[in-house]
């Protein structure tokens, strides 16, 4: 975990929570995107994970694990971050599909609240990407 984006996360809930609150994310990427936005939120495009720049691996079929590597922000960048996030193929085994269910309108309060907790795992499964190790 690392202290200076979980600190910058929480000083910055509410924009989260704006976000969340006007539409469900489709996806896993988006919700990694508007964590690493907040992240990049008012620091030098240099010092922080781009949002621009998170890139999706994904191996798996009806269920897995998506790897997110996130680019630094400037020119041909050489610090990166990662995140594992676990999917399942049905909303009794999926995080996502599980907080949305099959509501297409604006997300409840309670949605909300789940997404935020999902945002926190996602900032606090944050690697720095250092050598040759993860």
């Amino acid at each position: 975990m690392i202290k200076e984006f979980v600190d910058k996360f929480m000083s910055n809930r509410q924009d989260l929570i704006n976000i969340f609150s006007e539409k469900h994310p489709d996806d896993y990427k988006e919700i990694v995107k508007s964590v690493i936005s907040i992240l990049a939120k008012d620091e030098d495009e240099y010092d922080t994970p781009d949002p621009e720049r998170i890139h999706e691996i994904d191996d798996g079929d009806y269920q897995g694990t998506l790897l997110f590597i996130i680019a630094k922000g400037g020119y041909q960048p050489s610090e990166y971050w990662a995140v594992k996030v676990y999917y399942g193929s049905c909303s009794g085994c999926d995080t996502l599909q599980d907080i949305r269910g099959y509501e297409d309108g604006k997300p409840s309060e309670l949605q909300v609240k789940d997404y935020m907790t999902l945002a926190l795992h996602i900032v606090q499964g944050l690697t720095k990407i250092e050598g040759d190790r993860v």
